[in-house]
């Protein structure tokens, strides 16, 4: 009688558990076949064309303004796509000595809500 109690009991928290699961596997985001957008960034000639098909701004605009918003030194810009968004990539120097990556709309010009990325500067471990 006692084995038959445990089992039952047992039988009950894996059933719980399972549903648990089941449960946080429900609430995760839906994943789609499509890959996710990557940056992808364009050759010069690519960005010329598209700088004057699409009327984007002015990358040396938008590296001033980040590198004041930043407090850094730009170092340069590219034109990329992140799915069907332009974006320039914008490479700062900080006071610190990291090189900052930050993402600006192409068309817009404002700061996108993409990741931006540091990397080690020349005594950081490079």
């Amino acid at each position: 009688m006692l084995a038959a109690l445990a089992l039952v009991r047992w039988t009950i928290a894996a059933a719980a558990t399972v549903a648990a699961i089941d449960f946080a596997r429900a609430a995760e985001p839906l994943h789609t076949e499509e890959e996710p957008a990557h940056l992808h960034c364009l050759t010069m000639a690519q960005a010329r064309s598209l700088m004057e098909s699409h009327k984007l701004a002015n990358p040396f605009h938008s590296m001033r303004e980040a590198a004041m918003r930043l407090s850094g030194e730009p170092l340069g810009a590219r034109l990329c796509e992140l799915g069907e968004t332009l974006l320039y990539e914008i490479s700062l120097l900080r006071a610190d000595g990291r090189i900052v990556k930050i993402l600006v709309d192409a068309v817009t010009g404002r700061p996108h809500s993409g990741h931006a990325k540091s990397e080690s500067g020349p005594n950081r471990g490079e």
